[in-house]
């Protein structure tokens, strides 16, 4: 029996649920008879320095370590890795930072990295350790040789049949309820999936893990897990993280009559989905299923701006799309991104006045928002020489993310809500002018949302 540890390492920007990918590895493991421990240093309430980390990985002896790798935070991860390189048989990175940079992460210290979706690739490199399979053989990986040259092994391919993936449930066990919590209560699912990938081309979206093509899961799948999920923690409402969920009108019948028909209990559910994905009906008929709040994502006020990032749609779109969604009875969220490289004082002013506009049927704006050029994109490869931002996530200069205050202290609460530390890193070298005007934007959604949650400016 393999044993694997899988750690999410430590990162300032905390989390209240374990990560739905994390989840998914540990499950595909558990299936195929691994002994799998996990470490989330990353949760809201984990509080143990690298030390208790290596003494727990020495006391469970693993022949293979994992790590998930983000890219604003891989510097801490790197940190971890380097104190336990050497120490045991099969340093693995994976996620989308080890996707984006795999060669990256083997300098660093790893000795292979994960390229795209891992269950089945963690699952073999696991049988690689056993003596099962050379790791030559196994597909979507590049790694050390012996003699210290990077190899890879064969192209890896997205999962066709996401339903043969066991649910993030089957391993919600080994997340400790007192790393997100400070009280015994049950882990609460962190969401759910209903399909992979994504077919938009928008240059800022780090969505190469999953990729371009959409897979979905059976409609019968999703009302077993969600079941599952309810019998377990009483949860009745779910986000639904799918990047396309409504990409296929006829699978969105589907899923909707699944729900009506065999959920066992009355589920609430969010979900996202490009302004172009939807139409009246569909939305109703969402929001009959127990859909109650929709998210879109707009991003910008400037239909030059939406046409240069490789958006694919129209501000007019986006005002139809909320519409419909208001008619049908459903909240919406709305998503900026402030300060693309396209970006002028005029694109910006035309983006706040379009946020005005649309306010009245927005419940809540996206917090924050200044735009974070990702590995890997066709964003940061068209822009980081021309502006100098080439591996910024290594640099020194690099911000670390600034906790919020205490709610009581509104001031400071609200200024912190209406502002954006990614601005600091002025990747896009802001005129003042563009500097102020986004300032200006952020501080519309931040007042707006505050508003919305009944804590508007306080005098």
């Amino acid at each position: 029996m393999t044993r694997v540890l899988l750690i999410n390492p430590p990162s300032p920007q905390r989390i209240g649920t374990p990560l739905l990918g994390l989840q998914y590895l540990a499950s595909a493991l558990l299936l195929a008879g691994c002994d799998v421990k996990v470490i989330d240093a990353a949760a809201r309430c984990f509080d143990k320095e690298h030390a208790w980390i290596i003494a727990e990985a020495d006391a469970f002896d693993p022949q293979v370590v994992g790590f998930s790798l983000w890219t604003s935070w891989v510097t801490e991860a790197y940190q971890l890795a380097q104190l336990m390189k050497g120490r045991y048989p099969l340093l693995v990175a994976g996620g989308p930072h080890a996707t984006a940079c795999p060669d990256e992460t083997l300098l660093q210290g790893f000795d292979v990295a994960v390229i795209g979706e891992g269950e089945q690739t963690l699952v073999r490199l696991a049988a690689f350790m056993r003596g099962s399979e050379p790791l030559e053989d196994v597909p979507g990986i590049r790694y050390r040789a012996a003699d210290g040259s990077i190899r890879h092994g064969p192209d890896g391919s997205p999962i066709s049949d996401l339903d043969t993936l066991p649910f993030p449930l089957q391993s919600q066990h080994l997340f400790n309820p007192r790393w997100y919590s400070d009280s015994d209560t049950e882990i609460l699912p962190g969401g759910i999936i209903t399909s992979r990938g994504c077919p938009s081309s928008c240059i800022f979206c780090a969505n190469y893990v999953t990729g371009r093509a959409v897979r979905f899961r059976s409609a019968a799948s999703v009302v077993i897990e969600l079941n599952a999920a309810h019998r377990r923690s009483g949860m009745t409402f779910f986000p639904f993280w799918d990047d396309a969920l409504t990409a296929d009108s006829g699978r969105i019948s589907e899923l909707c009559t699944a729900f009506r028909n065999d959920l066992e209990f009355p589920l609430l559910w969010s979900a996202s989905s490009k302004v172009t994905m939807v139409q009246p009906d569909m939305l109703c008929m969402l929001k009959e299923a127990g859909l109650s709040a929709i998210i879109f994502g707009a991003e910008s006020g400037d239909d030059d701006i939406l046409s240069a990032v490789g958006k694919g749609i129209t501000t007019a779109g986006v005002v139809k799309a909320l519409e419909w969604a208001k008619a049908a009875g459903l909240m919406t969220v709305c998503n900026f991104m402030l300060g693309f490289p396209q970006d002028t004082p005029e694109s910006l002013r035309r983006t706040l006045a379009f946020m005005e506009r649309i306010a009245p049927l927005v419940d809540s704006f996206s917090a924050m928002g200044v735009v974070v050029p990702l590995p890997g994109t066709p964003l940061y490869n068209r822009f980081h020489e021309q502006y100098g931002f080439s591996d910024w996530w290594l640099r020194k200069y690099n911000p670390g993310f600034i906790s919020p205050p205490p709610i009581e202290d509104f001031e400071k609460f609200a200024d912190y809500y209406c502002g954006d530390a990614n601005l600091e890193r002025n990747f896009f070298c802001y005129s003042d002018e563009s500097r102020r005007l986004i300032m200006e934007c952020l501080r519309f959604k931040g007042e707006h949302n505050l508003k919305y949650m009944g804590m508007g400016k306080r005098q």
